[in-house]
């Protein structure tokens, strides 16, 4: 699909695309031709989560870095919350009680919005 197929599919103009490649939101497009981009499911899934975030008010750096956590491998699921660990952190370098703190800091910030 060209950008502007993508662009079309999620509902915003193509500059918007560009912005996202740039900030290595999105991966860029594999080239198919002359004039045609390459882009597939990946990026429209990756667009969607993104505005997703975006419209639940989180800055594109910080969607940038929750984004970045996509290979991370999940633990757990409970109560509508998945906690992901990045596969290249060894287990013995995790300060648990750090970690959980951080989690009930941001479950709470979360939930307050409400």
């Amino acid at each position: 699909m060209t950008l502007n197929d993508l662009a079309e599919r999620l509902g915003v103009p193509a500059r918007q695309i560009r912005f996202l490649i740039a900030e290595g939101i999105l991966p860029p497009a594999a080239k198919t031709g002359r004039a045609a981009d390459g882009y597939d499911e990946t990026h429209v899934l990756k667009g969607q989560r993104y505005l997703a975030l975006h419209r639940m008010g989180m800055k594109p750096g910080s969607i940038k870095v929750l984004m970045a956590f996509d290979d991370a491998v999940p633990i757990l699921q409970a109560g509508g919350v998945e906690l992901r660990v990045d596969p290249g952190i060894s287990p013995e370098a995790i300060d648990i009680e750090t970690v959980l703190g951080a989690v009930e800091a941001a479950l709470r910030a979360y939930v307050a919005k409400g």
